[in-house]
Formats: structure tokens, sequence, C-alpha cells
């Protein structure tokens, strides 16, 4: 039987279980069941090279006189009539033999496709069960491409946009703890042939509790099942990456950091399974920054979850770099009243100083882009001005900042906890990074992800560092930062990593450091990690996206125009056998590939150095090369840096 429930009722169902309740999360979860207004469009096509490889792929070919079959199997064989309403009303699953409904005045007009198994939102709805997962259905909808997407209260804090292809949207809201629960939506291609056959995950920005979107439309308009959810809670400000929910709830803080992610993937993948009468080919994950640390924690704790994960610009470590970023407001001061503090203008200079040592000295091309920042050895001594000197030049305490600022980060013991950040990121830090003032996820975190409403960002010390190292477990192993992959290794999975050399957010020796302790832990050289991990160093690349340097290789949607495609490339190596030695990144006239291609480069798998030639354009990706670089796996004291 069927049951309707009021929305009070299964707020009250949800959070509830064991005699136990939570207000917060209570009215967190009923915000998700509510109506919306739509927002901005993203409008955009497809990537060309991946429609190629998907059209000519034959793994996820699916049959019109098979689908037709398996949707008239699964239909016929419903048992109880799918309920009506006139009210606004919602089924709830509280286990898996009850299948979800929801009333017909929440799910759009059905349309049926010859590559689906049941004929519309009514029969997926019925025909859904989650084995070992509480979930309820909230809404199913069959939605053209062109549509702006509504967004219920929660998640309106989010950035939306509009789908780029016909699909039906199924959300869910799956219960994970007694105090906690997660939005979840799940993207299905509709119409002939437009499902690849594949399933594709994605991720968390920052502390956000909002799907992506953007990579929802990206990767669902090249034919994947998407699904994206909240992390377990709700942006109480509009594109706010805040934690404000984190307070004095400790089950969101482990929902946010991997089991938010796990349960939807599940989940999703139940309702793939339904709606297309079969499971996906394939797996995949793509993350970056906050997401790029989740799309690592899959690896490390679920490894059979993706057959191929992408992560890029990785906050992996991340207890160590909430304290850097953090430290970079106590070294830098707060304005120019702080004799230790640097203007933009200063970072002008610093930034100038910076290049004249270490871009053209050390890659052979004075173009501003320093190929590999990890053997910059900057000296910062001769920014200090002379006697009498005045312009061009900074004091003995604003050098010292600097020197602080491209310093490591320590514990007490003189345990490395975190690199510098990357010579050459720091004029853009300066206004959109690490030295740009507080940062408010810093303040977030160590405010209410630690019940301490009283944080003063000013006086983060070790104190702060050691709490979060040591309440690690309690959040879920949130430091991301298991570095034995034997697992995913011996399931035959693979694992893209990639970092922008001028991520002024991140630091980008973190991702380098991950992968020389992968290496180290797992006892293996360069060779046994390519067969399952490589990652890729972005010259030029601030975080996730845009930069100076070669930048788009199609790992979102604002990147999805260069001639290389990350996305293709580990489609390619998961299916095919044909791992990626390079990233080819584009970088277009002003960002516009309408304007034309400015310049493009082949970047090289670490442990291999991006390399030029010496002589011929520097633009022209050919006119470079890879160098194995035959100290890659040193660290110590005396290196420059020191990752280990």
């Amino acid at each position: 039987m069927v049951h309707f429930i009021s929305i009070g009722q299964l707020i009250n169902s949800i959070f509830h279980i064991s005699g136990k309740g939570n207000a917060g999360s209570a009215a967190a979860a009923a915000s998700t069941v509510q109506a919306a207004a739509s927002s901005s469009a993203i409008a955009s096509s497809s990537s060309s090279a991946i429609a190629s490889f998907i059209s000519t792929s034959t793994a996820s070919a699916i049959s019109t006189s098979t689908a037709s079959a398996i949707s008239t199997s699964i239909v016929s064989s419903l048992s109880t009539p799918i309920a009506t309403s006139s009210s606004v009303s919602i089924a709830a699953s509280s286990s898996a033999s009850v299948a979800p409904a929801t009333s017909t005045s929440a799910v759009a007009a059905n349309s049926t496709s010859a590559a689906q198994a049941v004929s519309g939102c009514d029969a997926l709805i019925q025909a859904l069960t989650f084995p070992d997962q509480q979930v309820t259905v909230v809404s199913c909808e069959d939605i053209t491409s062109g549509t702006a997407l509504t967004l219920p209260t929660g998640p309106s804090n989010c950035n939306g946009g509009s789908v780029q292809t016909d699909l039906r949207r199924v959300t869910l809201n799956i219960v994970t703890s007694y105090a906690s629960s997660n939005y979840v939506e799940v993207w299905l291609p509709t119409g002939q042939d437009a499902w690849n056959g594949r399933f594709m995950a994605t991720d968390n920005k920052g502390l956000s509790g909002c799907p992506s979107y953007d990579d929802m439309i990206y990767t669902s308009s090249l034919g994947f099942s998407v699904v994206g959810d909240n992390g377990g809670h709700n942006n109480t400000e509009y594109l706010g990456m805040d934690a404000q929910q984190f307070l004095n709830n400790n089950e969101v803080v482990i929902d946010w950091s991997y089991r938010a992610r796990h349960a939807a993937v599940v989940a999703g993948k139940q309702v793939i399974k339904t709606n297309y009468g079969q499971a996906a080919s394939y797996n995949y994950m793509l993350g970056c920054s906050n997401g790029g640390r989740q799309a690592l924690q899959s690896a490390q704790m679920f490894p059979d979850d993706f057959d191929g994960i992408i992560s890029g610009s990785s906050t992996n470590d991340f207890n160590h770099h909430m304290d850097w970023s953090g430290r970079m407001y106590v070294l830098t001061g707060a304005d120019s009243s702080d004799s230790k503090f640097l203007s933009y203008d200063d970072w002008v200079i610093v930034h100038d100083e910076v290049l004249a040592q270490c871009d053209e000295p050390l890659d052979g091309v004075a173009d501003g882009i320093i190929e590999d920042s990890t053997i910059c050895d900057f000296n910062a001594t001769k920014l200090t001005c002379a006697d009498g000197q005045t312009d061009g030049c900074l004091t003995y305490e604003q050098t010292s900042t600097v020197w602080n600022v491209f310093s490591q980060l320590y514990d007490q013991d003189g345990n490395l906890l975190y690199p510098r950040l990357a010579p050459g990121a720091e004029l853009y830090a300066s206004t959109n990074g690490v030295l740009h003032g507080v940062q408010g996820h810093v303040t977030d975190w160590f405010g209410d992800g630690f019940n301490n409403t009283s944080f003063d960002p000013s006086t983060l010390s070790q104190t702060e560092y050691t709490l979060a190292d040591d309440d690690d477990e309690l959040h879920g192993k949130v430091s991301s930062f298991n570095s034995d992959l034997s697992a995913f290794q011996a399931a035959g999975k693979k694992l893209i990593m990639y970092h922008g050399l001028m991520d002024p957010a991140v630091s980008a020796e973190a991702s380098q450091r991950y992968y020389l302790n992968v290496a180290r832990d797992m006892d293996l050289d360069h060779t046994g990690l390519d067969e399952f991990l490589r990652f890729f160093r972005i010259s030029g690349m601030y975080h996730c996206t845009g930069g100076i340097g070669a930048w788009a290789f199609g790992q979102n949607i604002n990147a999805q125009n260069g001639t290389g495609n990350v996305i293709t490339d580990i489609m390619n190596w998961v299916e095919n056998g044909e791992a990626p030695d390079t990233m080819t990144g584009t970088k277009f006239v002003n960002d516009d590939p309408t304007q034309g291609v400015q310049m493009e480069r082949h970047h090289c798998r670490f442990p291999y150095r991006t390399t030029y030639s010496g002589s011929g354009d520097s633009t022209d990706a050919d006119n470079w090369s890879c160098e194995l670089i035959n100290d890659w796996q040193e660290c110590g004291v005396y290196n420059v840096p020191r990752l280990c």
C-alpha cells in the first residue's frame, strides 16, 4: 500500500529515528521539499570531442526493441496502482519493501523514450526500491532542453541554470543519520539514444550545501546520467560557501565529508538501473577543489563506487589546508594600518621579482608563466628597499611577510603540515585567494565546524591545528589524506589528478605531495603509479579554471571548448586502456573561443616536466616535450620545496 503523508509528517519521520530529533536539520530537510523560484541560465554547447567519442562507442548502445521489452515487463508487473491526489503530497518509503510514490500533481507531463525501461515518472516512482537505504522520492519531472531549473528553497541559494538536453529529473531525500539527511538530484537523459550508458557523480564546492548544477548541466549534455547532492546541508546565504549548519550537529559534518556523497551514488545508481532497465556500463566522478578532495576520499574509502575519477585542485589534507589558509591572514595582517601588510601594488612588485627569478631563467620562455614552480627557490631579500630608496621595493617588515608567505607550515615539533604557496600565484591570491583578507570558509570551519562561535581568525594558532587533527576521525576523516590506494588499484580503477600551478586558494604543491606519499607508502615508482594514478601539473592555471596559461581541457563547462578533454581522457583510459601521457590545454584569446586560440600546451604527467625545446613558437604545444625529473622522489629539509 502506498501511504501519503504531509510535509510535516515526512520531516517528523525522518528526524525522529531512534527517538531522536534535530530541529535545525528538520528545518533544513523541510526546505528541500518546498517549491522555489527559477535561477539564471547557463547556456553552452557540449564538447564535440566527447560527442564524437560517445557516438562511436558501442559499449553503451541500447536497442529500441530491448528497451521496449524491458519497459513492457516492468510496467505490466506493477501490482500497486499509481496513487493520485489533487493535494501537494509526498509518498514515504521507510524500507525497501515499500515502493516510494508521489502525487501526479508533482510530476510534469511524461514522455516516453525507447532508451527507457519505464514509460514515465509515475511508473518510475512506482517501480523504485532502495535496499538498505531510507529514501523518499520528493519529485519527478520530464523537462526539455533549454528549461531553466526551478530550485527548492534550500538549494535556491545556489547557482541554477538551464539544462542543455531533454532529461528526467528525479529528486530524493535520503536519511543519513538520526540527525541528518541528504537532498539528491538524479538526471536521466531522455529521447532516442540520449543516454550514453554511463554514470557521472558530481561534487560540492568549498563548504557549500549546493549540488554542482553547472557540472550536472555540462555532463548531462554529454549523455551521462548524473547525480548531484547538497552534501547533507543547504546553503544559508546565496552562493555562500558557508557551514552554519555544521554548528552543534556533527552528523552534518560527516555527511558533507563523505557520507552524503556515497549515499547519493548508491541511490542514484538504483534510479538509473530502474529507469533504463540496466545499470550504467561505467561509473565516473568529476570533482574540483573540495570536490577534488571528495573524489580522492571516494577512491580511499569506496574504491568500488567508480571506475574512473577526476580529482582537480584538491583540498585533501583538508585540516592542514584550512590551517594554512587561515595562517595567511595572521601573516599578512588585515590592512595598511599593519606594518607587515602588502597592498595590491606591493604584490605587483613581488610578482615581477618572482618572474624575474623563476620564469625565463628556469623554463626558457619569458611569458609570465612559471612552468614548474616547485623548483623556484625564490629569494625575497632583493625586494627590500636600499637606503634612501622608496619606490619599487618593500620595507623590511613587508619583505619578512613575503618570506613567511612562501614558507611551509610546520607543527610545534617541526613536522611538515602543509606546503608553501606556489611562487607565481601570489598576485592573483592577493585579490582572489588566500592573501585577500579573512577567508570566510576558514572562519566557518573553525567556528561552526568546531562549535566555537567566538572564534577569532586573527588568533589562529597551533592550538587550532592540533584540535583539527584530533577531531579528524570525528569529522568523518575529512583530511582525505590516506595514501594507501591499494584497494583502488586492485579493483582496476583509474584516477586522474590535476592542479593549476597558479592556484591562489590551494597550494598546488599539496597535490604533488599526495602523489609522492602514495608512491612512498605503496612502494611504487612512477611506472607502477602510472597503472592507476596520473597527476598533471597545469602551468598558468588558477583554481580549477581560468588563468594566463593553457587552462581549458574540458574539466568544467567553462573549459569545454579546448582541444583536449579530461573526461574523454578518463573514459579512454577506463574503457580502452589508453592512458593519457599529457593533458592538452588551450588558452583562447581573452578566454573567448570565438576569438581563436592564443596558445596550447601539452601538460606532462608528473614526474615528467613540460620542457621548452629552446626554439620555435612557445605558444605551439609541439615545441614542448616531457622530460623525466630524475630526483622526483627526493624530499627533506634542504629540498625546495620540502614535500614529504
